[in-house]
């Protein structure tokens, strides 16, 4: 069957006579379709999986996908593509798999590849409206509580923790009230005292630090927000949380990187987030980044040399 999108659910009179001559004429080819909008998209993310549903509908369910207009979802559009690409269903137009926000703010993004190439990550949810239909089903797959993470944010800022569906429903409204346009995905919430940060310059892991959550109120370790820093020597911890940081900066193709990294239930590690823009440590009696950072650089500009 093939999937016509809109970007909205709303639809104005020039999209209803283009659907009414559309239907007409695929009616003529015995194509049978069915229309829908970004904003009854869902995207489910965990370990090895990114799994669409849209109007509640499994993404196998269409065989072919036509995006009329993306709108301001060109994050989706590009997600969607991608999926749809390794289902084998056909995605019209191909240039939506190379269109997408490179920049770090695109944390969803981020978080598909590192699922898709088998990275753990918090079990991740992404709609563009969050309807009570959406956010029931976000309960259902991520539990309670939830971490609510606007996509254009950095320090802590713009993410919030939500322990009921009360809350959840109250937070998401209010950040999509706002006047600034906000994308929103939610978040299992993995229980936790502390988080590791691992610099990583290029092809080696060169810092790593634990941050160590101050306030008791607080369920966020950034040092912005009042988290102390702990330098550890690389040899103190267990290669595999390195290692996986090493690697999420590599698939993220972020080369002096700032990744963070939690112990898990199962004591495997998670990544929460690579960072393009880490925020340093200035003070080289406490911490050696800034040294290690330019001994990168400086090899970087001897390599053109």
């Amino acid at each position: 069957m093939l999937l016509v999108l809109k970007s909205k659910k709303i639809t104005l009179p020039k999209m209803q006579l283009f659907l009414k001559e559309l239907r007409r004429e695929l009616q003529i080819n015995n194509c049978e379709f069915f229309v829908s909008s970004f904003e009854e998209v869902e995207l489910f993310l965990e370990k090895g999986q990114a799994e669409i549903a849209i109007a509640g509908k499994p993404l196998e369910t269409w065989s072919t996908i036509y995006p009329r207009k993306v709108g301001e979802y060109k994050s989706f559009a590009h997600i969607l593509s991608l999926v749809a690409k390794g289902k084998d269903i056909f995605f019209i137009d191909q240039f939506h798999e190379d269109a997408k926000d490179s920049s770090d703010a695109a944390k969803i993004i981020q978080m598909f590849h590192l699922a898709t190439a088998g990275i753990s990550i918090p079990k991740t949810y992404y709609a563009t409206t969050y309807s009570d239909y959406q956010l029931k089903n976000a309960v259902a797959y991520l539990g309670l509580p939830i971490v609510i993470k606007e996509c254009h944010t950095s320090q802590g800022a713009g993410v919030f923790l939500a322990k009921d569906s009360a809350s959840l429903k109250k937070i998401i409204h209010e950040r999509l009230s706002v006047g600034e346009k906000k994308e929103i995905f939610l978040q299992e919430f993995i229980s936790n005292n502390y988080e590791y940060r691992f610099l990583v310059t290029g092809n080696a892991v060169a810092v790593a630090e634990k941050k160590i959550r101050a306030k008791t109120e607080e369920f966020r370790n950034n040092v912005h927000l009042g988290a102390t820093e702990e330098f550890l020597a690389l040899s103190t911890i267990n290669k595999k949380f390195s290692k996986e940081a090493l690697l999420a900066a590599k698939i993220t193709r972020v080369q002096i990187a700032g990744v963070d990294v939690v112990e898990g239930k199962n004591g495997q590690p998670v990544i929460l987030e690579v960072n393009s823009c880490p925020a340093l440590t200035l003070d080289s009696k406490i911490s050696n980044e800034i040294n290690q950072l330019a001994k990168y650089l400086s090899t970087c500009e001897t390599r053109k040399k």
